[in-house]
């Protein structure tokens, strides 16, 4: 006899296939060397994992990876136990293996561990190429506001210009 299953079942299926599937890519960042945290069996929010940025450089701590319906995503993420921001990315985890399976001569094993090193790589190019953007925009900004050597004062309480010296 076969048990009708309820939507409660499903959603649960679902929770524990999610935290399955992030343990693994803990695991797998982890073994490239990357700092990952565990927030897979937090009741209160959906189940994610926390990878740290590997330069400690930015204006954010790490990213948060977490799924979206059936796809692995990532966002910014300040601190580990903040909300992210920003816009969502999917990590195309299962397109990789299929891509890796096609165009090489290799047994699934070995795809699998390309898809740990790609996954590994492509997260911290994502760190590298984040702290660069915010670096472009840091100095676009000073180039806005007058160039490199240009000192804002803000004048309210006490005046202590007579004690900044310039180098020009």
């Amino acid at each position: 006899m076969r048990r009708n299953k309820s939507f409660g079942d499903f959603v649960d299926k679902k929770k524990r296939d999610s935290i399955h599937q992030l343990n693994l890519i803990r695991q797998m960042l982890e073994a490239q060397g990357m700092k990952v945290d565990n927030f897979l069996e937090n009741a209160e929010e959906e189940p994610y994992i926390f990878a740290f940025n590997p330069s400690r450089n930015g204006s954010f701590d790490g990213l948060r990876i977490y799924k979206i319906g059936d796809i692995i995503s990532f966002r910014i993420q300040k601190e580990n136990k903040t909300h992210p921001y920003g816009a969502a990315y999917a990590m195309p985890i299962e397109d990789m293996f299929q891509d890796f399976m096609s165009d090489e001569d290799i047994d699934e094993v070995e795809a699998g561990k390309k898809v740990m090193e790609s996954v590994a790589k492509e997260i911290k190019k994502f760190f590298d190429k984040s702290v660069e953007a915010e670096r472009d925009e840091r100095d676009q900004m000073i180039d806005d506001s007058g160039g490199a050597g240009s000192v804002l004062v803000k004048t309210t309480g006490t005046d202590y210009s007579s004690l900044v010296y310039s180098k020009s």
